[in-house]
């Protein structure tokens, strides 16, 4: 049972933070005409902010941390290795890359010889902050993978990549489906519901790519609460995500998470119940 939550830690990064490698519930097979929704305008985060986790789980009598998990906001790669003396590129301008690394940590990790360090980049476009490209580095014991996601926003089109990179000689394996023009992958969709209103009651549709599927969850904005992490005491949106149940993982569950009510909409914590195991993911300091 230890072993399986350490498994859900290692492949499913953050469900909001962290994803359960629970297999995947069904894909929206019809082209749907997603409307891209309006940004809150400044943004809530800022060039650079870097929000550090620790995340625990627990099940019957076992329990104990086994991860920490990194948010940081910052320019694409491409962007910030030009030249200063070249001319900007208008469009490499307007996007944002979101990073994302979940590292193995703690006891039961170490007993069972899980050792995990996973990168997650989301390239997103901060005027309607649609995913352009979603990549996935995987490190985990002897497993080696990249998968990447391109999102044709013209043609509404996505194109999965699966390369096995402990393999070098193995072809990848590539995907082509239907895709709305704006669409969310895991680590964007953290962000992305930073920048809505989070009115009581509000339901926020959002269409998620991965693996070269895509999922429609909905994050449904719940009550104030005031909680404490190790990071101090903070007062809170609890909004639920409806990730269980079919909509992007086929068994039954709860994902809640508590963010910030002021501009910053921070989130402080994430909870994952199902199967008896929870998953906590507690903000630890904001760097």
């Amino acid at each position: 049972m230890i072993k399986q939550a350490l498994k859900a830690f290692s492949s499913w990064l953050v469900a909001l933070l962290l994803g359960l490698s629970f297999a995947a519930g069904q894909a929206a097979r019809e082209k749907i005409a997603f409307v891209a929704p309006k940004i809150a305008d400044p943004l809530p985060f800022k060039m650079g902010e870097t929000l550090l986790y620790e995340i625990s789980f627990a099940k019957l009598i076992f329990s104990g941390t086994i991860g920490e998990l990194k948010l940081t906001v910052s320019k694409p790669e491409s962007s910030r290795n030009s030249s200063p003396n070249s001319s900007p590129n208008s469009s490499m301008a307007e996007l944002i890359q979101l990073n994302a690394e979940a590292v193995s940590k703690g006891f039961f990790p170490t007993l069972f010889g899980m050792k995990v360090r996973n990168r997650y980049i989301s390239i997103v476009n901060q005027t309607d902050f649609g995913v352009q490209t979603s990549t996935k580095l995987l490190t985990e014991g002897k497993l080696r993978r990249e998968q990447k996601t391109e999102v044709n926003s013209e043609t509404g089109r996505v194109t999965y990549t699966d390369r096995n990179l402990a393999l070098e000689k193995s072809p990848p394996t590539v995907k082509e489906r239907p895709s709305p023009v704006w669409v969310q992958d895991l680590i964007s969709t953290i962000y992305f519901v930073r920048t809505q209103p989070l009115n009581e009651g509000d339901v926020v549709p959002i269409p998620i790519s991965d693996g070269g599927e895509v999922y429609n969850i909905e994050v449904v904005v719940g009550k104030h609460q005031e909680i404490k992490t190790s990071a101090g005491k903070f007062k809170t949106i609890l909004v639920n995500a409806k990730i269980f149940d079919g909509r992007y993982i086929k068994r039954s569950g709860e994902m809640l998470v508590w963010i910030t009510e002021d501009a910053a909409r921070i989130p402080v914590r994430a909870r994952v119940k199902t199967s008896g195991t929870t998953i906590t993911v507690d903000l630890k300091r904001v760097l």
